[in-house]
Parts: C-alpha cells; sequence; structure tokens
C-alpha cells in the first residue's frame, strides 16, 4: 500500500476548499438574494490563502521544487502540467477577485465565474492524474467525483462559517441542503465504489485494507454519519441557534475528508511525480 503524502493530502484539500468558497459565492451571488458585500470581501481574502498555503504544501511533494515550470512543457500529454496551468491560472483569477473586492462598484458575477471555472477545471485535472491503469483502485470515476464532492461540501460549510451574521436565512438554507446533499452523494458514491473493488483479485485487497482500517471507520464517523444526522438536525429546527452546530459539522466533515484523503493515498502505491523531466 502507499505512504501519507501530507503534502498532496494537504494541497487537494486546502485547494478545493478554497475553490469551494469562491464556488459558493459565485452562485449566491447570481441568487436573488445577492450576496453581502462584506462577506464577499472576508471570503475572497480566506480563500486567497487557503490558495497559497495549497499551492505551497504542493511543492513539498516535488523532488525538484525550483524544476516545476518545467511541467508546463507536457500540457499536451501529462495530466500534471494541467493542473499546474490551471492552479496558476486561477490563482490570477483569484488576484484580479482580491482587486475587485477592494473596489466599491463593479460587477463581481464575471469574476467569480472566470475564478470557479478555472478551480474545477484543475481540481478535474488533480483527479485525473490518479486515473491510471496501474492502479486499478484508482482507475475509474471515483478520484474526480471525489474531489469534486470535497470541493463542493467543504466549500459550502466554510462558506456558512465565514456569512454565519452576514448570509440571508434563504442563503443559508441554500448551503445546508446543498451540504447534506454532498455528503449523502459522497457516502453513496463510496458504497458503489466499493463494490466496483470487490469485483477483482486486487480491488479486493484493497477494499480489505479500508474496512479494517481504523482510519476508516473514524473518516465514515465524522465525515458522514456525524455530519448527516448534524445537517438534518439543523434543517428541521430552524428556529435554534445554529452557529455552534454548524461550526461542528465543518470541523468533523473537514476532519472526515482530510483522513479520506489520506486512505486514498494509502490504497495504492505511491506516485511518482515524473512530468518535470
Amino acid at each position: 500500500m502507499g505512504d501519507w503524502e501530507w503534502p498532496l493530502i494537504l494541497f487537494t484539500v486546502l485547494g478545493q476548499i478554497a475553490i469551494g468558497i469562491i464556488l459558493m459565492l459565485w452562485w449566491l451571488d447570481r441568487g436573488r438574494d445577492h450576496l453581502d458585500t462584506q462577506l464577499f470581501k472576508q471570503s475572497v481574502l480566506i480563500s486567497g490563502g487557503l490558495l497559497i498555503l495549497a499551492l505551497l504544501a504542493s511543492l513539498f511533494h516535488l523532488g525538484h521544487p525550483e524544476a516545476a515550470y518545467r511541467a508546463l512543457a507536457h500540457l499536451g500529454s501529462s495530466w500534471l502540467s494541467r493542473e499546474i496551468l490551471l492552479f496558476l491560472l486561477t490563482f490570477l483569477a483569484w488576484i484580479y477577485l482580491f482587486w475587485q473586492s477592494k473596489q466599491q462598484t463593479g460587477s463581481r458575477t464575471l469574476g467569480l465565474g472566470i475564478t470557479s471555472v478555472l478551480g474545477l477545471l484543475g481540481v478535474v485535472s488533480s483527479a485525473m492524474i490518479y486515473v491510471l491503469l496501474r492502479v486499478p483502485a484508482w482507475n475509474n470515476a471515483g478520484p474526480v467525483l471525489c474531489f469534486l464532492l470535497t470541493t463542493g461540501l467543504l466549500g459550502a460549510l466554510c462558506t456558512l462559517v465565514l456569512g454565519r451574521k452576514l448570509l440571508q436565512t434563504t442563503q443559508k438554507k441554500l448551503l445546508l441542503q446543498f451540504s447534506l446533499g454532498c455528503t449523502i452523494a459522497s457516502l453513496l458514491l463510496y458504497i458503489i465504489y466499493s463494490s466496483m473493488l470487490s469485483a477483482s483479485t486486487e480491488g479486493a485487497a484493497t477494499l480489505n485494507f479500508l474496512l479494517n482500517s481504523p482510519l476508516f471507520w473514524s473518516r465514515a464517523l465524522l465525515g458522514w454519519f456525524a455530519p448527516l444526522l448534524l445537517l438534518i438536525s439543523i434543517l428541521k429546527n430552524p428556529q435554534v441557534d445554529k452557529t455552534n452546530l454548524i461550526l461542528t459539522v465543518t470541523l468533523l466533515a473537514g476532519l472526515g475528508e482530510i483522513l479520506g484523503r489520506a486512505l486514498f493515498y494509502l490504497s495504492a502505491t505511491g506516485i511518482q511525480i515524473t512530468a518535470l523531466f
């Protein structure tokens, strides 16, 4: 099995949170209830900080970080090259968003849309790196769906935390419902993924490793079952103060996704970055 790939865990999870926040801002800004200006400014700043941390974490996985620019020479054949380019473009788009957040006037929708689309393409490129014939557990649509669901779930929950005093009631309900949908979809995806793994010898070995790992059951409790119960409780009792519960759900889901990403890398042999040379 693989190793604890902490640089990749931090890069993918933090990067997906950053992009998820921007995606949620775009969604809310296009709605009937417009996005609060203060929330826009705070969220753009936080998402940029997370994106910078993610990019810095990714450098620690490279054997020669100073040679990272060489990966751009393989755009036609390497998903790693596309990932690097798309995340750099996302960061450039974020710089424009940051500048826009300092202006008093102007439409934010276009900047949010461009950054969201580039970021989502970057997330898909990250996932496609791991869709490999030589790693049966990853050679399917699972990595792409998993990465996108993490982006949506943690993006929505973190936006709820950032906007706990600034979001309107209808906006909070939308984000809570979206978070619940992502959590259910993630659980169903894992059930389907497990049934697919059991169909082959190599996949069955991976499934056996996962189900016998305490990390898997910790991930299931923190990332699926506890958030499901709490989100349903919050939506059923709208009159109850949700601030602490939303923060709790966000922390639990975040820990669950980190453990899930660790299991993802532990479930197969380590990936060597070879697109630089």
